[in-house]
This record gives C-alpha cells, sequence and structure tokens, in this order.
C-alpha cells in the first residue's frame, strides 16, 4: 500500500549461559519455588517465555576440595529472561544465599 508504512514489531532474544558452584538440587529447588516458573520437564522450566535449563555437572575438584557445578541457560525474550536471571542471581549471591 502506498503511504502507509508497516512497523515490524521484531522480538529481542536473549541467552546467558553459567556454571554456579551450586548443588543441581538447591537450583531446581529455587525454581520449583517460584510462583510464576512451571516445570516443563526434569531440568526444564520457563518463567513467562524465558527456558531455563539445567543439568548437572561433574564435581569440580581443586587439589583435596571437591565443588560441585551446575550448568544454568537462560534463553527468551530480553524482558522474561532479565526478570528471572535477575531474581535467580540474587538468591544466589547474596549473604547466606
Amino acid at each position: 500500500m502506498k503511504g502507509v508504512s508497516r512497523l515490524s514489531t521484531r522480538l529481542s532474544l536473549m541467552q546467558i549461559v553459567e556454571i554456579w558452584s551450586i548443588p543441581y538440587e538447591r537450583i531446581r529447588d529455587f525454581f520449583l519455588a517460584q510462583d510464576d516458573v512451571r516445570i516443563l520437564e526434569e531440568g526444564c522450566f520457563s518463567c513467562g517465555q524465558c527456558e531455563v535449563r539445567l543439568l548437572s555437572l561433574p564435581f569440580r575438584r581443586v587439589g583435596r576440595f571437591s565443588f560441585p557445578q551446575t550448568y544454568v541457560e537462560f534463553s527468551g525474550p530480553d524482558t522474561d529472561t532479565e526478570k528471572i536471571h535477575r531474581r535467580f542471581v540474587l538468591q544466589f549471591t547474596s549473604a547466606g544465599g
């Protein structure tokens, strides 16, 4: 159509991949406790249009010490991804987290 401009709405997507030295079960329990998060399958959750995937990795050994490792991936539209990621980070980086 002449003289009519069409605005395209582009969805801005974000992906965040992190490895946390926190047991898988503790991170899973955090997501299960959120009212706006639903479980899609074991280790996979959604919050709005953001999908969160968890994977338990082998323990990391440093000398005599052994640390748990959990792969955490957030992917989806910027706003939904930032919202749940911020809540997650605040939970596990706060004093006593």
